[in-house]
């Protein structure tokens, strides 16, 4: 939606806000209208607001101004440029471009961001001249020049946390989130239920909220392959909710990888991208969904930064830095050989570092393990996790919600010592006993596997001739990635296999969008 500086904007007397909002409310009130939104702005509440949102308006009084607002966890996205001439807003990168007239150039920063992570924090995306706007914040722009506000700011620890007290606070908030996010009675409810600890108690909590249908989606990858199935099965049984299983093929990844890339706003080299929006598809109107337990309660630990943490010079600030980078096993020790030199020589030196260096050493928690919490509810889950679900979820046509992301459920476990999420080797014990009642044991107890996407068995098998094709004659000329680290991955086996899989499947996301990006 373009928008320019004239009074004839979209903006007018009767429709002065426009975006995005789901489960929202302030005190208690829920925000469902323009009108409730326009309130709470004018009275300067934003910051208290709760819920799923992402807001464009203007005020009244500063007619050539336009702010911009995202909710504090990230739950709901937007994209934007600026110039001169006003603001262009889009729910993706390629919304933004259509209704720009301006050469499309990538921000290279952006690239070396994505090779190390794998997705792109806001604001950066990989066209040069748009921006994604952050998670908790707002942003006042006024002939092209924007300017930062924080609405939202993570909590700090509290280390002399009560754990009988807190484990039954838990349990009341994490009911509440999921009751405020619950369709009307008698309508049909879905959700993805993996059968880990995450999607088990949202599917166990919501099923015993809601009096309507409710159906539980898991994926599965065909035979030979490895499952989850076993587990999930037993919680839907356990639940009683009806389960459906997504079976996902090699021929699916083909069919879908481009239409599901076009529609992110910025790359996500995730191997469940795609069986994500496979089931969003499949999924009903209303899908509830697991993503945010390992960020906020302890799972999985990073075990290479936290090893680094035991052997690391005292105040060595830049190692901590690099070895976050590292544990993403992605590209960040290979850049120099991955990236062209073309892109190499315009890297900002130190750029990738400083992007979480304050992070780690932040004084508000008192524990490595806990500051890694924070940065990944701040960086990781608003902007790839979340990120994915609203976009893949708005393509499908379905409304996702996300109790776990809830900011009381978030906000709470910020403020829990890391003595209560992770207990030797115990992940999420907190959690866990805060509904060991609606779990089983058996998926309570058992280490966490995570969903085992066989994306060595597919690159390596059946998609290495259409993932030979894509990288070497779609990638590699656009001249940004070099054509011998392409041909070393696909060939060679002096890496870590599922490592060398792991990046290719992010270069070839990377691919897709980027010719999505081109067919726009």
């Amino acid at each position: 939606m373009k928008i320019t500086d004239s009074r004839r904007s979209p903006f007018t007397e009767r429709r002065p806000i426009m975006g995005s909002w789901d489960c929202c409310w302030l005190d208690g009130r829920p925000l469902s209208t323009a009108d409730d939104w326009l309130e709470v702005l004018a009275n300067d509440s934003l910051a208290a607001v709760r819920g799923a949102y992402a807001l464009a308006w203007r005020d009244p009084d500063q007619p050539d101004t336009v702010s911009l607002a995202r909710d504090a966890i990230g739950e709901r996205t937007l994209y934007f440029a600026a110039d001169r001439a006003g603001v262009t807003l889009g729910r993706t990168v390629s919304e933004v471009l259509a209704q720009r007239d301006a050469p499309v150039r990538l921000d290279l920063a952006a690239l070396a961001t994505y090779a190390c992570l794998s997705y792109i924090p806001a604001p950066m995306t990989l066209v040069e001249d748009v921006r994604a706007l952050p998670a908790g914040e707002r942003l006042r722009v006024r002939g092209g020049i924007v300017k930062r506000e924080r609405v939202w700011n993570a909590p700090a620890e509290q280390p002399d946390t009560d754990p009988s007290v807190a484990r039954a606070q838990l349990r009341t908030t994490l009911e509440r989130s999921v009751t405020r996010r619950l369709p009307d009675p008698g309508r049909q409810l879905s959700a993805s239920l993996s059968g880990g600890v995450d999607s088990s108690l949202v599917v166990a909590l919501a099923r015993r909220m809601h009096a309507g249908p409710m159906t539980a989606f898991s994926l599965g990858f065909g035979d030979g392959q490895p499952n989850e199935l076993e587990h999930s099965a037993l919680v839907a049984a356990h639940c009683g909710v009806e389960h459906q299983v997504i079976n996902i093929v090699p021929q699916d990844v083909v069919r879908e990888l481009d239409p599901t890339m076009s529609a992110l706003g910025s790359p996500i080299g995730d191997p469940l991208t795609v069986p994500n929006a496979m089931l969003f598809r499949q999924a009903g109107s209303v899908v509830f969904n697991g993503e945010g337990g390992d960020p906020c309660f302890g799972g999985p630990k990073n075990v290479p930064m936290l090893l680094h943490a035991l052997y690391r010079v005292a105040g060595d600030h830049d190692d901590l830095a690099t070895a976050y980078l590292q544990a993403h096993r992605r590209g960040y020790e290979d850049l120099a050989e991955m990236l062209t030199t073309d892109v190499l020589a315009e890297l900002p030196v130190g750029f990738l570092e400083s992007l979480v260096r304050p992070q780690l050493v932040d004084q508000r928690w008192t524990t490595l393990t806990n500051r890694m919490m924070a940065l990944n509810v701040t960086l990781k889950c608003a902007d790839h996790i979340l990120a994915k679900v609203d976009a893949l979820s708005r393509a499908a046509g379905v409304t996702p919600r996300s109790p776990l992301c809830d900011r009381d459920v978030v906000e709470m476990a910020l403020r829990l010592p890391a003595t209560l999420k992770l207990v030797g080797s115990d992940e999420k014990h907190l959690l866990k006993l805060a509904i060991a009642d609606l779990v089983p044991a058996s998926i309570l107890n058992r280490p966490k596997s995570g969903m085992r996407v066989p994306v060595v068995s597919w690159l390596s098998g059946p998609l290495l001739p259409y993932t030979r094709e894509r990288l070497l004659d779609g990638l590699a000329p656009r001249g940004i990635v070099r054509k011998d680290y392409i041909e070393r991955l696909l060939g060679g086996d002096d890496m870590p296999i599922r490592r060398r899989w792991l990046k290719l499947w992010m270069l070839l996301s990377l691919e897709a969008w980027l010719d999505g990006l081109r067919r726009r």
